[in-house]
């Protein structure tokens, strides 16, 4: 697979993007979820819950922008080779 300059530095800002989705989902886990869940009252351990719901969609969806324009500019430069 050859990329032209421009492909090659999207292909890295896509491949960046992937990793930064999953190290926000890691790093509100540890920091911000977790401390609530390791309550006993029931309300900060929903609101933990509910946090990690919203922790997970939007590094999922983050992750998700990013893997699609890996496989996006991947395809690309195959159908020109």
């Amino acid at each position: 697979m050859e990329l032209s300059p421009e492909e090659y530095g999207a292909y890295w800002r896509a491949s960046i993007r992937v990793a930064a989705g999953l190290v926000f989902v890691s790093l509100c886990y540890w920091f911000v979820v977790s401390p609530l869940l390791g309550h006993s009252d029931v309300g900060a351990v929903l609101m933990g819950i509910a946090m990690f719901g919203a922790v997970v969609f939007v590094g999922t969806f983050a992750a998700m922008l990013g893997l699609a324009r890996v496989v996006r500019i991947a395809v690309d430069a195959e159908m020109r080779g």
